[in-house]
């Protein structure tokens, strides 16, 4: 009798070390999934909630450096800030452009936007970010690097801007996400990468405008006709085709573009 309660004895407690073993396990190997969740750059979406027949072009970008998220959400741009420690986060108010689509577009757009504000933690696993409202999946992403930020980054858009007069020459050329800079005659040239917050401007800014309109804008005022007054130019190149605004004054662009050209100086400007 005694030596079956000995052996009885030595069960248990192998059992008991072998569940502690493994809770330990369990509880390293959670740990490290939560080193994995690296809240930076570009995520294609690809399920609300079940349903997992999307469009090809829905994402959703991180900038760690600023916590700012940005993406595309079927019809418009969206953008707004964000905190995450130890795998919880929450979105602030999300802003989004005002463009209209079909009404089933729309609806997938609503439902981005309404699992965004309900989201508490994320998850990472087999290779998929996990949005989940409690124990519910609400939204799935993938890291991808297919249409990131949607416009701004495809290499078949370039965007120029010149300011010139005899004795002054100042050039801004953006192409993949990078920003050239040319200024003073010796044409003196400075390259940045620019945020993903500053991608996620430019790219709703170009998304409002209608190319072949900027090929008639008419110059607000005249200045640039006489002798030595400073002439600008904007030149947008996408898939082979150029569209370029008529001359006008420097620093008094057309309305319809004079976001875009602001935005453009404020980038080359940064961390002078």
């Amino acid at each position: 009798m005694k030596l079956i309660l000995l052996i009885l004895n030595l069960v248990l407690l192998n059992s008991c070390g072998a569940s502690k073993q493994e809770s330990l396990t369990n509880s390293n190997e959670n740990a490290i999934n939560r080193e994995k969740v690296m809240l930076s750059g570009a995520y294609k979406i690809v399920a609300i909630d079940e349903n997992d027949t999307l469009p090809d072009d829905l994402t959703i970008s991180f900038d760690n450096k600023t916590n700012k998220v940005s993406g595309y959400s079927g019809c418009n741009q969206f953008m707004g800030d964000y905190t995450f420690e130890n795998d919880s986060i929450t979105f602030g108010p999300l802003m989004s452009t005002k463009r209209f689509c079909m009404d089933s577009i729309n609806t997938i757009e609503r439902k981005i936007l309404s699992a965004l504000s309900k989201t508490q933690t994320l998850v990472f696993a087999n290779e998929e970010l996990s949005f989940m409202s409690g124990d519910t999946v609400v939204l799935k992403a993938s890291k991808t690097e297919t249409k990131s930020n949607k416009v701004a980054q495809e290499s078949d858009y370039i965007i120029e801007y010149s300011a010139t007069t005899r004795g002054f020459h100042n050039s801004l050329k953006f192409q993949n996400g990078i920003m050239t800079t040319l200024k003073g005659m010796d044409l003196k040239e400075a390259k940045k990468t620019c945020s993903e917050e500053d991608l996620a401007t430019l790219n709703k800014l170009i998304q409002e405008l209608d190319l072949e309109k900027i090929n008639t804008l008419e110059a607000p005022s005249k200045a640039h006709q006489y002798d030595g007054a400073p002439i600008g130019r904007l030149m947008i190149e996408y898939k082979g085709k150029t569209y370029q605004t008529p001359v006008f004054d420097a620093g008094n662009p057309n309305k319809y573009v004079a976001p875009l050209i602001e935005k453009l100086l404020a980038i080359a400007e940064k961390g002078k």
